[in-house]
């Protein structure tokens, strides 16, 4: 069974970077998917995995895409929505979630920025993912032609 659940990805786009179009679009996430995000508190580095059939599956696979002995799940969903917030300090995040009808990546995006502005400053969405993989929206990295001119 699938659920009826939104995302705004203008407002959340600018957050992470993502370019969009619309305000708020509605998915049906399929009720049957888990996603996961692992981290590295010693190198701020982080993995994600989604549209697993169990919980335990998704940890694992995003663990063994981190690949970091340190690593370990900071978040996972069922049916919803999983955010990561990365800070100033390295090792200092927030995840947030929303899960079930209704669950919006606004709700999971605020979480995080809000549990890591707890523990850092600079706070700032870097992941937003559905638990099926339909919305995964990532900070994008800056580059060379992102510099301003000398």
């Amino acid at each position: 069974m699938k659920r009826l659940v939104t995302f705004g990805l203008l407002a959340l786009g600018s957050v992470c970077g993502a370019e969009t179009a619309r305000a708020t679009d509605f998915i049906d996430i399929d009720d049957d998917s888990y996603a996961a995000i692992a981290f590295s508190p010693a190198t701020g580095e982080y993995a994600f995995s989604y549209d697993y059939g169990s919980r335990t599956s998704a940890q694992n696979a995003a663990l063994k895409r981190l690949n970091k002995p340190d690593g370990k799940i900071v978040c996972w969903v069922n049916n919803g929505f999983c955010a990561l917030a990365l800070g100033d300090e390295v090792g200092s995040y927030g995840v947030g979630w929303r899960w079930g009808d209704g669950a919006s990546t606004r709700g999971a995006a605020e979480g995080a920025i809000d549990e890591c502005s707890k523990r850092t400053s600079g706070a700032r969405v870097v992941l937003i993912i559905s638990s099926d993989g339909q919305v995964i929206q990532k900070e994008k990295k800056p580059t060379k032609e992102d510099l301003p001119a000398a």
